[in-house]
């Protein structure tokens, strides 16, 4: 009798048991959703169908008087680089975009006068030797907005690009007669994908302007060159890089219409 009583009760409770076992499960759930709800908002920053036209650009120049580093000596010399980019996009959606961009990029240097002193009893002067070379890169890009809070004004912005590039080169070394000088002509072939992440702030309801620097990227380079129009070698480079370099900065204005 008792153990009929037992098995009645047993039969009773359990599916009480599993009911409130269940309960339990469900209020945890539910306490662990609401422990970790954002309450994140999704708010349009660039609406779809929009235009974007700009350009950025970048320039920088270096000039040395007898200036010393490591083991080079009595350093004298200047030059520059020059980059411009104006680009197209269209958004296919809200706050994503694609487009294109072209670029020239132009760079000079010239060594008056350096000297490289390896030790007390070894080293060489190099005298008289410029390089200036230019390249045109076409690119496609994709580019993904972020709201900051409900702002209408400050966004980031993250843009993945692919870019083919063509350039020249020439490096001239002047020696003490013309018939000394020598000179190295370049044909350069360039394949890149980038990550270049950037803020925009609009100025008005149509203008902008852009910051972005590129942190991320993977390059392939072939390089051709003919020395003194008889000798004639090639070079090829490749690499991959994950660093933040505030000297591909680029700051530019761009047009939302």
């Amino acid at each position: 009798m008792r153990k009929l009583i037992l098995l009645c009760l047993m039969v009773y409770y359990n599916p009480l048991f599993g009911q409130t076992l269940q309960q339990n499960n469900d209020d945890l759930e539910h306490h662990r959703s609401d422990h970790f709800k954002r309450d994140i908002k999704k708010t349009t920053f660039i609406p779809k169908g929009q235009w974007l036209v700009g350009t950025t650009f970048k320039y920088k120049e270096n000039s040395t008087e007898n200036f010393k580093f490591l083991m080079m000596e009595e350093w004298t010399g200047n030059g520059y680089n020059f980059d411009v980019s104006p680009f197209v996009a269209y958004f296919l959606r809200d706050d994503f975009a694609v487009g294109a961009r072209f670029t020239y990029n132009r760079s000079f240097s010239q060594v008056d006068n350096m000297k490289i002193a390896i030790d007390d009893d070894i080293s060489f002067t190099i005298q008289g030797q410029e390089e200036i070379s230019h390249t045109f890169y076409s690119t496609l890009f994709m580019r993904h907005y972020l709201t900051l809070g409900n702002s209408k004004r400050f966004a980031l912005f993250n843009e993945v690009g692919i870019s083919y590039g063509y350039g020249q080169s020439k490096s001239m070394t002047h020696g003490e007669t013309p018939s000394d000088t020598k000179g190295t002509y370049s044909v350069i072939n360039e394949f890149n994908i980038g990550v270049s992440p950037g803020m925009v702030a609009f100025i008005n309801d149509n203008v902008a302007l852009e910051v972005m620097i590129g942190i991320m990227g993977f390059s392939n380079k072939w390089v051709q060159q003919t020395e003194n129009q008889v000798t004639e070698g090639w070079r090829r480079t490749s690499e991959a890089n994950f660093n933040i370099d505030i000297f591909s900065l680029n700051i530019g204005l761009a047009f939302y219409i």
